[in-house]
């Protein structure tokens, strides 16, 4: 339509520009005469540029990381494609953050409104991002401008919501004083509330960054390119050590950014400037600006300042391929095992229960779950979203879903937990977990797929492995801090009474610490929801499968639906955790855990 084309030519024109500046340059064509073309900035001047910022606004190990990080993108020939994932993150971040400000302030300003977003919010970050991708090429077509919507979309909720609380939490106070000087309702937001709320509101855009970065590999299924291309290519052609590479490159830019925007949102605002000369207070202007004009003037002299030179790249992928070649071929017969083995002993029969098992019978017993943990309301939200599966034709395929997401939050929960007590146990423990724990958040979702795939081949096992390796991480953080978070004062009461130290663990550190797991499992079932929509790509059949040959057959309708399924069976999950957790928490008088 005319107004989806004029949104996309008005979202196009920064794009196109940062993407120049950074990755292409500009071609500018002329009749009967040559174009000119611009070359992009000089990655010298880019990797300095971003490094100054983060000296400014940072600390120096903030600096040392950024400088690594784009040094990195040069070493391993990442550059253009990493200088494309940034142009495409910092419009989808500045698009995002205006979006979600925006709703915020309306949900702010009206009840009514606030509560119709609040389960649009939930919808929108519930649903799976193949089913965003249809409708944006149909209003958008095939490329990087609708897979920069599609992330827009994904990433605007939690800004939104951070825009509207931020705005209450703001001292009344200070609102008071804003009528009182007279200023207008629009004066009122841009002038006093927001400003006041800046640092909640920072914070929101760092969720901006980190959403927008996890979605770069199924968004470049639609032409968006950069690195999620790069690690999509390398998964097609098994190529692990590519694929690790590039996937490497969205950990590091994702942790740079979420340090960066951190730094930012915690900055004290300085009032001491009257005291500063002009060249002190524009000293990272100044300093850019130099190093930019330096590089641009010296790089036709010194071509290595302006373009990586290609003999110092390095290609590790042979060698690493190989070398899971040869574990996957030495250990060909014991991998065969494990997987044969949990195939029918776990998965198959666990497969054949669910798909077996009376629909009616199902949609009442989660209609009965919900009603003894939060009454009539949650009884009329498990059994109504089920019971539309069923009317909908899905219900097959919804449980083929249902059975590995089901299996995977147990193993993970199992594994995660038994790895957070010992963390809990171990302050040494606890810093390699978090560790990990931290590396394991960061790396995109498609980077999982790749080493099971290699190892298995494809089907519901690697894809069972995937999703308990990518939903581990929050298992092991939140048990681990529910455990080290229970009051000291309790722990030296057991000790004193004669406990033992086995005794003070499950009488008292364990039961306390439910709250907060059943936080952790919360994040689990949402986090295998998102990990079982990519394992589409190596085979599984549920309703994943649907929203993904959706794409190629730009069928709009199906592919919305069965990710709303989806959608709406990770809010059933979330909304009885929760409410499972208010009830443990009062009955063990403790407040709710927010972590």
């Amino acid at each position: 339509s005319q107004m989806t084309r004029s949104v996309g030519w008005l979202v196009a024109q920064p794009f196109d520009l940062m993407r120049g500046l950074l990755a292409d340059g500009f071609t500018f064509y002329r009749d009967d005469h040559p174009p000119i073309e611009i070359p992009p900035l000089p990655w010298l001047a880019i990797a300095m540029v971003w490094t100054l910022i983060a000296w400014r606004f940072g600390s120096t190990p903030l600096a040392v990381l950024t400088g690594i990080t784009f040094v990195y993108f040069a070493v391993f020939d990442l550059w253009q494609s990493a200088m494309m994932t940034l142009a495409s993150v910092m419009i989808a971040v500045v698009i995002g953050t205006i979006g979600g400000i925006l709703l915020g302030l309306w949900g702010y300003r009206s009840r009514t409104a606030n509560a119709v977003l609040q389960p649009l919010y939930d919808i929108m970050q519930t649903l799976p991002l193949f089913s965003y991708l249809v409708p944006m090429i149909l209003f958008f077509g095939f490329g990087p401008i609708a897979a920069l919507m599609a992330t827009v979309i994904f990433a605007l909720p939690p800004m939104a919501r951070v825009t509207t609380q931020a705005l209450r939490d703001v001292p009344a106070s200070i609102k008071e004083f804003g009528q009182l000087s007279g200023c207008t309702r629009f004066q009122l937001n841009g002038l006093v509330l927001l400003p006041a709320a800046r640092k909640k509101l920072l914070l929101g855009v760092n969720q901006v960054i980190m959403l927008s970065l996890a979605v770069v590999i199924i968004a470049s299924l639609i032409g968006a390119g950069g690195l999620g291309g790069d690690v999509l290519r390398a998964l097609k052609s098994l190529k692990l050590a590519d694929a690790a590479l590039a996937g490497a490159a969205i950990t590091l830019m994702a942790i740079m950014l979420d340090r960066l925007s951190y730094a930012i949102a915690m900055r004290r605002p300085t009032h001491d400037t009257g005291h500063k000369s002009w060249h002190q207070q524009h000293f990272l202007l100044l300093a850019c600006s130099c190093v930019l004009l330096a590089t641009m003037v010296l790089s036709p002299l010194v071509p290595a300042l302006h373009t990586w030179p290609e003999s110092y790249t390095l290609s590790p992928g042979r060698m690493v391929n190989d070398a899971v070649q040869w574990f996957g071929t030495t250990f060909k017969a014991e991998l065969a095992a494990v997987r044969d083995s949990t195939i029918v002993y776990i998965l198959r029969p666990t497969k054949t229960l669910f798909l077996d098992v009376p629909w009616l019978v199902v949609v009442l017993g989660v209609g009965m779950a919900g009603f003894a943990l939060g009454g009539w309301r949650l009884f009329a939200l498990g059994s109504g979203i089920f019971l539309t599966i069923a009317v909908l034709g899905y219900w097959d395929k919804a449980m083929i879903s249902l059975y590995l997401v089901f299996l995977a939050i147990i193993f993970a929960m199992i594994i995660g937990f038994m790895l957070g007590l010992v963390a809990g146990l171990s302050t040494r423990a606890n810093a390699v977990l978090m560790t990990l724990v931290d590396f394991l958040q960061t790396l995109p979702t498609f980077v999982y797929l790749i080493p099971v795939v290699m190892l298995f081949s494809i089907g519901d096992f690697p894809a069972f492995l995937a999703i308990v390796l990518y939903a581990i991480a929050p298992a092991i953080r939140y048990t681990a801090a529910g455990l080290r978070g229970t009051p000291q004062n309790l722990v030296d009461g057991a000790r004193m009474s004669g406990c033992s130290r086995g005794q003070v663990m499950t009488l008292v550190n364990l039961p306390l610490a439910l709250p907060t797991v059943l936080l952790g499992l919360n994040q689990v079932v949402m986090m295998s929801f998102g990990m079982l929509v990519v394992t589409a790509l190596i085979g599984t059949r549920g309703l994943e499968e649907i929203t993904l040959a959706a794409i190629a057959r730009v069928d709009a309708g199906s592919g919305l639906l069965a990710g709303l399924c989806i959608a709406g069976m990770a809010i059933v999950f979330d909304r009885y955790i929760k409410a499972g957790n208010r009830r443990l928490a009062d009955i063990l008088g403790m407040p709710t855990p927010k972590l």
